[in-house]
């Protein structure tokens, strides 16, 4: 069966579509869990009580080779402290953020966060709690991701069924700063097509131990562009997410393209190029990212490198065989798209991983 690119990539869009009753649970089980995971912090007078307020958002389901996202997902716990900070900017154009001597030393500096946090969670979790949502039960585990750095991840495996389905919070810490209270400086970047009176808040990111400028106490400041997409545009996103996802399952790259990745490259393609991004074709947003995880990340990181922007940096051993694997895989879907005799459904379906491969296909 020939159809077009767009046609044929519409219809693998479509066989990935979760079931709205489905979606629907997954939310639900998603803030109940969010939500004994901030009473147990606030029982265990945890500093970071009620600052997990987006944790919703960083949840991933995950059954076998299925997904789901929230429309509103995010790579960043958005952290909302409830202790008293203000904000310092140095000529290293970081940002820097102090507290009241009363918790400690002036500076918030960012291994403090990490290694409370990673405490306060590790201890909360340790004993694997079982948590009720209505009809069905989960366990919690937690555990500190090698890679992306510190990103910290708490799973909740559904017990009492065999399908091996589990909830997934992944996520790297970012200080959610109100401009109200902490106006936007100049330094932190926002693309030209953006008006700033349209930004609720903007974040400090802490610095990662491979920047050249880190120093342990410093934040980068970013105006998260992501806050402004309407809920069409994170809908379009979303779909972008589970299609690749179903292309790394497909093409063998979920070593280094696992979901985290997948999520924070569609929000800092946002933060580079504003919302145009989420208004292209499927196609062209599917082949963007695509382009992000193939040998360009390679040359960017041989250029950062090069220049003295990031130092000691672990580069993952399947980095280079991932990235090989997706330039071919965009080289297939380039073809296919410019074939003027359109594409085959069933081919384009084995892109994705929802045909199994037989032996004639593979002589091709």
């Amino acid at each position: 069966m020939s159809l077009s690119f767009e046609t044929a990539l519409d219809l693998v869009a479509e066989q990935l579509k979760i079931p709205s009753k489905e979606h629907k649970i997954f939310l639900s089980d998603t803030a109940s869990l969010a939500n004994w995971i901030n009473g147990a912090l606030k029982e265990s007078n945890s500093i970071f009580a009620d600052s997990f307020s987006n944790l919703p958002a960083t949840a991933t389901y995950m059954c076998g080779n299925v997904i789901d996202v929230p429309a509103n997902f995010n790579c960043y716990l958005l952290m909302d402290l409830k202790f008293p900070v203000f904000t310092e900017f140095h000529k290293d154009g970081c940002v820097y953020l102090h507290c009241n001597k009363e918790w400690g030393e002036s500076f918030v500096s960012t291994i403090f966060l990490q290694n409370r946090i990673r405490n306060d969670l590790f201890k909360m979790l340790s004993l694997l709690p079982i948590v009720n949502c209505e009809e069905r039960s989960y366990q919690l585990c937690y555990h500190t991701a090698l890679y992306p750095i510190s990103a910290h991840t708490i799973i909740a495996t559904q017990l009492k069924t065999n399908s091996n389905s589990r909830i997934v919070f992944e996520f790297l810490l970012a200080i959610k700063l109100p401009i109200s209270e902490y106006p936007r400086p100049l330094s932190v970047p926002l693309p030209e097509s953006l008006p700033a009176k349209q930004m609720g808040y903007w974040l400090a990111l802490p610095v990662t131990h491979f920047d050249a400028n880190y120093n342990a106490l410093n934040y980068l400041g970013r105006s998260h562009v992501w806050q402004m997409a309407n809920n069409e545009q994170r809908q379009r996103w979303r779909l972008v997410v589970r299609l690749f996802y179903m292309l790394s399952i497909g093409n063998g790259t979920l070593s280094t393209i696992g979901i985290h990745a997948l999520k924070h490259t569609c929000i800092n393609l946002c933060e580079r190029y504003g919302l145009d991004q989420a208004d292209r074709p499927l196609s062209l947003k599917l082949m963007d990212m695509m382009n992000t995880h193939g040998s360009l990340k390679l040359t960017e990181i041989s250029v950062a490198y090069k220049s003295g922007h990031i130092v000691d940096f672990d580069v993952h051993p399947d980095l280079k065989a991932d990235c090989a694997k997706t330039d071919l895989l965009l080289f297939k879907m380039r073809s296919r798209m410019n074939k003027k005799t359109g594409v085959d459904l069933d081919k384009f379906k084995l892109l994705f991983g929802l045909l199994k491969q037989n032996t004639e296909d593979k002589k091709e």
